[in-house]
């Protein structure tokens, strides 16, 4: 399952909400990223345009709505609604238009005759729109806390998160989560690995017979490998075959390629956090399943 992530490469407070008398009566947040320029915005998960708002004199605003529930610093599971105030170059945007996680959506600027180039970003949960509030201000509907439900990727620059001395702290992805504990089982049979526990499910890869995997919890008859990842309990057993397989996980990347041989036709691509069975690795690439290879460097 994707996190919820700051959409820009600086975190740079100019405006918060608490004694903001333009973002009164909201959970808005302006940032401006490395410096006046117009710093890239990118999708905070992968997600799709639900509205626009283009009209000249005013400012530009986009929705940005998840495709999929994602995790959040709170440890919830929610579909997001991002709204983005100020873009100048959303005009070739499309409703229903997609975006991968990560992916540029736009830029950061002054539309609405805003002082400076700045993107003022709002959360809400669900689809949402926008209402005016009794302060007068337009707001996402469903509002939340940036800082409660994103995470800052390990490596965004924190240049400013206090506004009149007030602390807007967004969390770090490498402060989530503790020592997790796991143990160890092991496939019985070749297993379908999915995105949540149940057969409603997508399932995106499939582990060999004998694949050592780590057990995290249980879910009714589920078992969670990895972060999101789930296969059935029922064909898991802690009784170590005379030979098994090592798993490594997809990770330092969005989705994997797996090819039909080294440097080979692509026969499909698999998430961050698919777990994968190891059956041999040569120059590079890591073979996980009959005629199926991946690039190395992106498993761990």
């Amino acid at each position: 399952m994707e996190k919820a992530y700051f959409p820009m490469k600086y975190y740079n407070l100019t405006q918060g909400y608490i004694n903001s008398s333009t973002h009164q009566g909201t959970y808005a947040l302006d940032t401006a990223g490395k410096d006046t320029g117009k710093d890239e915005i990118y999708a905070p998960f992968s997600c799709k345009v639900t509205k626009l708002y283009i009209k000249k004199g005013h400012a530009y605003t986009v929705w940005l709505t998840s495709l999929d529930k994602v995790k959040t610093a709170n440890n919830r599971e929610e579909i997001l609604t991002m709204m983005i105030v100020h873009p100048e170059d959303i005009a070739n945007l499309k409703l229903g238009q997609t975006f991968k996680q990560g992916q540029l959506v736009c830029h950061e600027g002054k539309t609405g005759n805003a002082s400076g180039n700045h993107a003022h970003l709002e959360l809400g949960i669900g689809t949402c729109g926008w209402h005016k509030n009794s302060s007068g201000v337009y707001m996402i509907d469903n509002a939340v806390k940036l800082e409660d439900y994103l995470f800052l990727k390990s490596d965004t620059i924190v240049k400013n998160n206090k506004y009149k001395g007030i602390v807007y702290d967004i969390k770090k992805e490498t402060e989530e989560n503790p020592t997790r504990e796991y143990s160890i089982k092991y496939t019985t049979t070749d297993l379908n690995e999915r995105t949540g526990p149940g057969t409603n499910n997508k399932s995106v890869n499939v582990l060999l017979k004998n694949t050592a995997v780590k057990f995290y919890e249980q879910n009714g008859s589920w078992a969670r490998i990895e972060e999101g990842m789930w296969v059935s309990n029922n064909f898991l057993t802690t009784k170590k075959p005379t030979s098994h397989y090592k798993s490594m996980e997809v990770y330092n990347c969005q989705s994997l390629n797996v090819r039909q041989s080294i440097n080979g036709q692509i026969l499909k691509s698999i998430p961050v956090n698919t777990v994968v069975s190891v059956i041999e690795e040569k120059n590079g690439w890591t073979k996980i399943g009959q005629n199926e290879w991946v690039y190395s460097k992106y498993l761990k």
